[in-house]
Order: structure tokens, then sequence, then C-alpha cells
């Protein structure tokens, strides 16, 4: 799992994010909710949102040179969904850094968070890789009680206990 050393890490990877320089091997999970979290602090979560999806969907075909008319690795819901587990997370870590915020996010929430919300046959589905579809686990405003109760321990490492 990585972890931030300090802020400037963090403006570096958004960089490499934004001008698609970013190598294949070096976009993983921590390096998605990093970029996503420095988006809704700064953008809100709407505007957050809509320059996380142009941003992977420039990075893939700029960065990775997926031909997005012959295939469509971009996941609307998925990304939807970080985006919304991470602008909570920020408002509920105010009191944090934003490297300290941007550890403990990295350390709360593996990729397999959604599935704590979706079927994997709904999450996986055309219709949730197109558009933005529904949990049918639990509710989406069961979201904020679920970051909660992964923050727990992690309490103490953002400031907040």
């Amino acid at each position: 799992m990585r972890y931030f050393r300090n802020e400037k890490e963090i403006l570096d990877l958004v960089a490499s994010f934004e001008s698609a320089t970013i190598a294949r091997e070096d976009w993983r999970h921590a390096e998605h909710l990093a970029v996503g979290l420095f988006y809704a602090d700064k953008y809100g979560l709407e505007a957050g949102t809509d320059k996380m999806r142009s941003g992977i969907l420039r990075l893939l075909e700029k960065g990775f040179g997926v031909d997005l008319s012959k295939e469509m690795p971009y996941h609307e819901t998925i990304t939807v969904f970080w985006m919304r587990t991470a602008y909570a997370f920020l408002l509920m870590t105010r009191g944090a850094s934003p490297v300290e915020r941007t550890n403990a996010l990295v350390a709360a929430f593996d990729k397999d968070f959604p599935l704590r919300f979706y079927t994997r046959e709904r999450l996986f589905s055309e219709e949730a890789r197109a558009e933005y579809i529904s949990p049918d686990l639990f509710q989406e405003w069961s979201l904020e009680e679920e970051i909660h109760r992964s923050l727990i321990p992690a309490k103490t490492v953002v400031g907040m206990g």
C-alpha cells in the first residue's frame, strides 16, 4: 500500500494524472483515491467528480493509448462511488492535514469497499460501467455510516480522536 510522505508527492501525482504522463503500472487504487480526494477538496463533489471522470478518460486515451471507440475500461458507477466516498471522508476529517487525510483514506478503504454496497453482478454490469446506478445491498445514505465504521481504527491517525 502506498503512503504519501508530503504534500508535494500528492501534487506531483495530480500533475502527472492531469498531464496523462503517469505510467500505467503507477496508476493503482491508492493513486486513484489520492487524486479523487484532492479533487473533492479543491472543487467539491460535483465539479471534482467531473474532473476525475474527464481526467480518467484522458489518461486512458492519451496516457495509456486506449482506443476508447473500441474498448471502454472506464467505469462510471465506480468513479462516482469513490468520489462520494472521498468527499464524505473529507468532510469527516477536516482537521487533518492533506497528507494525513490522504494516507488515512488509502489505509481505510481497499478496492473492494464498493462491494459492501453492490453485488458483484450489479457493480460489474455493463449498465454500471456506462452510467451511475444505485447500490443494491445498502442505501446510498448508509455510505457515511460505513465510512465512519471504517475510520474507527484510523481516528488517531488523522487526529480525530
